[in-house]
C-alpha cells in the first residue's frame, strides 16, 4: 500500500517553502479568505431546513475525502502512517458533525451540534488563522487542505450563526458543553490506547498524558504537570466557547428587536 502511493500519489504533491505566519499566503486568506467565507455564510442565512441539510451533508462529506486525502498523503511522504494524525482534533469534530446532523430530528442534541459548531468550531478555525504554524506545511497540498479546512470552520460557525434556522435557547450551551467533554473522553481514550505509538505524540484535543505541544501549555506541564495542564486547557476553552456564544446571542438578540421595530 505504501509502495503504491509513493509511487502514484507523491509525484502529484509538491513541495514548497514552508509559508511563514502574517506572510503573503497566510495574509491573502486570512484578509479575503476569511471575509468572503463570513459573507457566504450570511447570503446563505434564509436557506430553508431541507436545503440546509443538503449543505451540511455536502460539506460534511467533502470534508471527509479531503481528509482521506491527507491521510493518504502524509502517509506516502512519510513512508508510515503518522498516528499523531488520527482525525479526531477539535478541529477534526466538525467532519462528523455535519454528516450526523442532517440525520437527526430537531432537539435538544441538534441544537447542542449547532452550538458546537458555532462555538468550539468557530473557535478553533478563529484560532488556527491567529496562530498558523500547524496549518504551514512543505507541501503545497497539505497546506491548502488546512488552510481550507480552517476556513470552512469559520463559514460554518458563522452560517449557524446567522441562519435563520438557528433558534438559540437558553441552555443550549450546556449542551454543547456536554459534547466537548465527551468528545474529551473519547480523545483521552485514544491518547491512552496509542500512547506506545510509533512516531510523534499522540495528543488528541492536546489533553494528555503526552505533554502538549502547545507552547504555553509546555510551560504548564513543566511546571505543575500533565494533569494540571488538561484541567486548565479545558477550562480555558469552554470558556473562551461561552463567551462566543453569549456574544452570538446577544448580537441575535439586538438583530431580532432591531427586525421587530422595523416591522410596527
Amino acid at each position: 500500500m505504501i509502495e503504491f502511493l509513493q509511487k502514484y500519489l507523491l509525484p502529484l504533491l509538491h513541495e514548497m517553502e514552508r509559508p511563514r505566519a502574517w506572510g503573503a499566503f497566510h495574509a491573502l486568506f486570512f484578509f479575503i479568505g476569511i471575509p468572503l467565507a463570513i459573507l457566504l455564510a450570511f447570503a446563505l442565512r434564509k436557506i430553508s431546513k431541507k436545503t440546509e441539510k443538503r449543505l451540511f451533508l455536502t460539506v460534511g462529506i467533502a470534508l471527509i475525502i479531503s481528509e482521506i486525502f491527507k491521510q493518504l498523503a502524509f502517509t506516502a511522504i512519510e513512508g508510515t502512517y503518522r498516528f499523531d494524525l488520527i482525525p479526531f482534533q477539535l478541529c477534526s469534530i466538525p467532519m462528523y458533525l455535519c454528516v450526523l446532523m442532517p440525520m437527526l430530528p430537531d432537539g435538544k442534541i441538534q441544537r447542542a451540534i449547532r452550538t458546537f459548531i458555532a462555538t468550539f468550531g468557530l473557535m478553533g478555525g478563529i484560532a488556527s488563522y491567529i496562530a498558523p504554524g500547524t496549518m504551514c506545511r512543505e507541501w503545497l497540498e497539505l497546506t491548502l487542505h488546512s488552510f481550507l479546512w480552517h476556513l470552512v470552520l469559520i463559514f460554518l460557525g458563522s452560517y449557524v450563526f446567522f441562519s435563520h434556522n438557528t433558534k438559540i435557547q437558553k441552555h443550549d450551551f450546556l449542551g454543547a458543553e456536554i459534547l466537548y467533554l465527551s468528545l474529551c473522553a473519547i480523545a483521552l481514550g485514544i491518547n491512552f490506547l496509542c500512547f506506545n505509538a510509533s512516531g510523534e505524540p499522540v495528543n488528541m484535543f492536546y489533553i494528555g498524558p503526552k505533554p502538549s505541544t502547545l507552547p504555553l501549555c509546555r510551560e504548564i506541564t513543566a511546571r505543575f504537570g500533565v494533569a494540571v495542564n488538561s484541567v486548565i486547557y479545558v477550562t480555558a476553552l469552554s470558556i473562551c466557547a461561552f463567551l462566543i456564544y453569549f456574544f452570538e446571542k446577544s448580537l441575535k438578540y439586538i438583530f431580532k428587536h432591531i427586525d421587530n421595530d422595523r416591522m410596527i
